[in-house]
């Protein structure tokens, strides 16, 4: 005995209904995939948004450092005291150059230059002075 509704029921019309509801499966199956491609895709390009941003905060902390830096009034360069000058003649005197002195005394090149040009014309006025009260006696 077959009951009624299995008669009602022909194999292709089955067989119709169980392809269709595969083909729905594949077709959920493969958005799926679809949106984690997606997604995977988006985390990527916010991961890398993020160190862009990053980067960008970055370099305006610095420029904004820099501009602070500029603005703030600059700092007279102080006169160069006794005790400075007199360790540059010394090292002068015991030959050293004046990058090595600049670099020791943690001062310009620049003064040390002039500091040795004056002290030098000095010298040079001293004994121009001095030859002619030599040649008087």
């Amino acid at each position: 005995m077959i009951p009624d509704w299995q008669m009602m029921i022909h194999p292709l019309e089955l067989c119709g209904v169980l392809a269709l509801a595969g083909s729905c499966l594949l077709y959920v199956f493969v958005l799926h995939m679809k949106m984690r491609t997606l997604a995977r895709i988006g985390r990527q390009q916010r991961e890398e948004l993020e160190g862009r941003v990053a980067q960008i905060t970055e370099a305006a902390e610095r420029l904004r450092l820099q501009l602070a830096e500029m603005e703030r009034p600059a700092i007279p360069a102080q006169p160069l005291n006794l005790t400075k000058r007199g360790q540059i003649l010394r090292m002068r005197r015991r030959g050293e150059r004046p990058e090595t002195i600049a670099g020791a005394l943690a001062i310009p090149r620049n003064e040390v230059d002039l500091l040795i040009k004056v002290h030098d014309l000095a010298l040079e006025h001293v004994e121009k002075g001095a030859m002619p009260a030599l040649a008087r006696k």
